[in-house]
């Protein structure tokens, strides 16, 4: 007996709604056939279950809740015989098929197409399903494209492409055209308000929220309602950022990231004036997305003044005491005063200093070695002869991989030389394969020596003055001064490698392998995009040179300390 499993598919769900559509004739004509053949064959055929895919990709169809229950079925027995109106109905991936094709193999289920008659138990006949899948993923992705090409030649003309969109309404006359909404209008415009005025995008859905406001109710076009909801944080954000308030089309807005030059014309993210009215002021808007960044860089609401920066946090100030890692704290005086302090993370120690007096002798001591010749004269020599020390090491592998690039060179010469004299097509060959392997280990040597080369000239070429490092601490201080506080953590760090904090002194290790840069010539919005010649971390580019300081330290309240360098 024959226990059919018949496979129903629309790709739209325009198609599902059909009652008289695509689904109806299928199902019809594979009830025909069922009947036919119980009624005119030996064997009784009967329907054992149905699988009907609405609005289902041919490309998805194989990964389906519906193929999941028929795989069930076909394992269990339930099912020996799918049944199908055309092999497109079933897939339209060439590599799905197959995989399905193999697994009916391994269970014994026949595969019955009304429209093609294959006989799958033949080479012939698995090869002519093959490429009639074949040419049904073509058509699948010949019409992907097609939707493709036309979605984003409406979005180069301005052309609105996709669905409902808070401020504005579809309009009915002319496709791809937004009208504005006037009650939805003054929502978004109050959103932009509120957040410029808080900086924070919870607290701007929160006011939403509280007002009664509400995202957008709508009924889309396959019959789906959806209710209107309280704003939420992703909502907010994507409101905020949308463009089209401002009447622009961003196309190819999910490859924002990822922009570079080599990126196709096509390919790339582009703005776009709209054909609709913009909503929003775009000098509000531009506001907006300058606050956005800027809360993103520095992890901080930038409307709200930070009450502190703690810019030596993260393991660059640690105990002297007990030697472990001190980080940035806060509390509240007697008088309700706050201050700020940072302490030793060793619950046991208990030492603790002012953030603001800590961080003061770091660039205080900076500003004294800037001032300071005979430290200076000292820094750079100490970081000249660190930075040599390796050159006798490179030499000498330089020196290695030469002799060994003349042998291989001599010993490929001679093997051509021989190759002359050889007889026979196997002693030709070993020797061939023997040349190439030759050849390609030169040219190993020669990338290695490169790149040697390059090393040595760059150690013989870093070599400083005290008249370098001087303008680079000087550096330092200004810009550090003109820098937002998220900012200056970053700075501090392509100088200070770590810092030992004592009652009596600190110590301090500072990366002695300044960048080509002077007072004049530091651009403040590019240093956090730069990549410095002397990042921390970087073993062959950073010099790590101590220095030491006396301070003096007075004791305050609970523990807080006062600081201040030693002459």
């Amino acid at each position: 007996m024959k226990k059919c499993g018949l496979v129903i598919r629309v790709s739209t769900d325009r198609q599902a709604r059909n009652t008289e559509g695509s689904l109806h004739n299928q199902r019809q004509r594979l009830h025909a056939h069922i009947e036919y053949k119980s009624a005119t064959g030996d064997e009784k055929w009967i329907e054992a279950r149905k699988y009907v895919l609405k609005a289902v990709s041919g490309r998805d169809s194989i990964r389906s809740p519906e193929f999941a229950r028929l795989y069930e079925d076909v394992r269990s027995g339930a099912v020996n015989t799918v049944v199908c109106t055309a092999l497109d109905r079933v897939s339209r991936s060439v590599k799905d098929f197959l995989s399905f094709f193999e697994f009916m193999n391994e269970h014994g289920v026949e595969f019955v197409c009304l429209k093609q008659n294959y006989d799958t138990t033949s080479p012939q006949g698995r090869l002519l399903i093959t490429m009639m899948m074949a040419l049904a993923e073509f058509e699948r992705e010949q019409t992907s494209e097609r939707t493709r090409d036309a979605a984003l030649a409406r979005a180069e003309r301005g052309l609105w492409n996709g669905g409902q969109i808070l401020g504005y309404e579809l309009d009915p006359d002319r496709k791809g055209y937004l009208i504005p909404n006037e009650q939805e209008s003054t929502l978004v415009n109050f959103a932009f308000r509120i957040y410029l005025a808080c900086g924070s995008i919870l607290e701007t859905a929160k006011a939403l929220n509280s007002k009664g406001y509400r995202t957008k109710e709508y009924t889309s076009r396959r019959g789906r309602h959806h209710p209107a909801r309280e704003f939420s944080y992703s909502s907010v954000q994507v409101m905020l950022a949308n463009r089209a308030y401002v009447g622009q089309k961003e196309i190819n807005k999910k490859r924002r990231p990822r922009v570079c030059d080599s990126t196709d014309e096509r390919d790339r993210y582009r703005v776009v004036d709209a054909v609709w009215e913009p909503i929003v002021d775009k000098a509000v808007f531009e506001e907006a997305q300058d606050l956005l960044r800027r809360n993103h860089e520095s992890k901080h609401n930038e409307v709200r003044r930070p009450r502190h920066t703690y810019v030596l946090n993260g393991g660059l100030l640690w105990c002297g005491q007990c030697g472990a890692e001190m980080e940035g704290r806060s509390g509240t005086g007697r008088k309700g005063g706050r201050y700020y302090y940072y302490a030793c993370k060793n619950g046991e120690c208990g030492f603790r200093v002012s953030a603001d007096e800590a961080e003061g002798v770091v660039l205080e001591r900076l500003g004294q070695l800037a001032r300071s010749g005979d430290v200076l004269e000292a820094i750079a020599h100490k970081v000249n002869q660190q930075l040599t020390a390796n050159l006798p090491e490179l030499e000498r592998r330089r020196a290695a991989l030469t002799r060994e690039f003349h042998q291989t060179k001599d010993l490929a010469t001679g093997l051509l030389d021989q190759m002359a004299s050889l007889s026979g097509q196997e002693s030709a060959k070993l020797a061939q394969e023997r040349l190439e392997e030759l050849g390609r280990r030169k040219r190993q040597i020669e990338e290695d020596l490169d790149r040697l080369e390059l090393e040595i000239e760059s150690y013989q070429g870093d070599s400083i003055s005290s008249e370098k490092v001087r303008l680079t601490l000087e550096c330092f201080g200004e810009v550090f001064e003109r820098l937002r506080p998220h900012r200056r953590k970053d700075l501090i760090r392509l100088v200070l490698h770590k810092a030992i904090l004592s009652p009596d002194c600190m110590k301090m290790a500072l990366y002695g392998h300044p960048p080509e840069i002077g007072p004049s010539s530091v651009s403040v919005p590019e240093l956090r995009s730069q990549t410095p010649t002397w990042l921390p971390g970087v073993v062959s580019q950073s010099v790590v040179m101590w220095d030491e300081v006396g301070i003096g330290v007075a004791a305050g309240a609970k523990g807080h300390s006062g600081l201040s360098l030693v002459p």
